[in-house]
């Protein structure tokens, strides 16, 4: 069973880190959650140019590719949260208890720290995309690779199954997007595999 994630609004937000987070959560390295309140929080997010319509079509979408993503709760339960105080922290939480959450990904170091007071683990986007990649190296690479070639290489070429120099080529890309959208052990392990496709472009 994969394991249970709760992403917040840090995540899908940001164009980009989600379609690496959805593009895993397609192929099955975990099971994706959010809520009303995150998603209302992503919207708020979201950059001002982008029309209502636009962003509602993102929702729909969200709903429509993982429909058992959203965590619905009686009021009450909010109650129940110990240790929160602050109305964005309380409801956080309150997701990853109600689910399950073995973790909870977010750049919101408040956020962060109100979960490790309830028990709930918080992973930065970089230890995120780090756990996907090393539990299931090939997998988590051929769910990028596609994820690429689908929506950010204008081309739309399908990956194919067998590795190739290209698909080196496009790790090294992603590893360097990776260090500067979110950390250095995501973009050392791209590398890493980069080079293990083609190792005379280690580096």
């Amino acid at each position: 069973m994969p394991i249970r994630v709760v992403l917040d609004a840090t995540v899908l937000a940001n164009a980009r880190v989600r379609d690496v987070a959805l593009a895993f959560a397609e192929d099955g390295l975990y099971q994706p959650y959010w809520s009303d309140g995150i998603i209302a929080e992503v919207d708020r997010r979201l950059p001002g140019h982008l029309v209502r319509a636009t962003r509602d079509y993102l929702f729909a979408e969200l709903d429509r590719a993982f429909p058992d993503a959203r965590v619905t709760w009686p009021t009450v339960v909010l109650r129940e949260v110990p240790y929160v105080v602050d109305p964005r922290e309380t409801h956080v939480t309150s997701v990853a208890l109600l689910c399950h959450a073995d973790a909870v990904v977010t750049a919101d170091p408040v956020i962060a720290l109100a979960l490790e007071r309830s028990g709930v683990e918080a992973w930065t986007r970089d230890a995120f995309v780090t756990f996907a990649l090393d539990a299931d190296p090939a997998r988590a690479q051929r769910s990028l690779l596609r994820m690429v070639r689908r929506r950010w290489l204008p081309s739309g070429v399908s990956a194919g199954d067998e590795a190739d120099p290209a698909d080196a080529d496009l790790l090294r890309r992603l590893a360097t997007w990776a260090g500067s959208a979110l950390g250095g052990n995501s973009a050392d392990l791209l590398r890493d595999y980069a080079a293990a496709i083609r190792p005379d472009r280690a580096g």
